[in-house]
């Protein structure tokens, strides 16, 4: 009876763990999502959803070296999965084969756990990203 508990209760850690957390929907204004990048701190990501037709595309934005990134919230690798990445000090952790990358390594990275890169500009104090352009991923999710 006791090594059935554990069974159990290891595997609702286990399952508990990978569960893929919600996210704050992203800030829309008509075609364009604007991320005031004043709110960001340096190797810090910060993760958003944008709804389109009624699929929740996940995808995080993050401050290096003055420079703002984006990524899809997915890998070509383990995104059937739709598990994406947590965030651990200054690393991205694959939540399915907990692969970590460093935040710096993430613009240069290749490899097929690497984040998947998401067009955007910065302009001013705020970092653009096209309505379209997260549409494009939605396959990943």
């Amino acid at each position: 009876m006791r090594l059935i508990s554990l069974s159990i209760l290891s595997i609702l850690l286990l399952t508990a763990c990978a569960k893929k957390p919600a996210y704050p929907d992203a800030p829309v204004s008509g075609k364009t999502i604007t991320i005031d990048t004043k709110a960001l701190k340096e190797e810090a990501p910060v993760f958003y959803s944008m709804r389109h037709k009624g699929k929740k595309i996940d995808f995080f934005v993050v401050k290096m070296k003055g420079e703002v990134q984006s990524y899809f919230d997915a890998c070509a690798k383990c995104y059937p999965e739709k598990l994406g990445y947590r965030a651990d000090k200054q690393y991205v952790i694959c939540r399915k084969c907990g692969i970590r990358y460093s935040i710096e390594s993430l613009k240069t990275g290749f490899g097929s756990c690497y984040p998947i890169a998401l067009r955007g500009k910065t302009e001013g104090n705020r970092y653009l990203i096209d309505k379209k352009s997260v549409i494009e991923g939605e396959k990943l999710f």
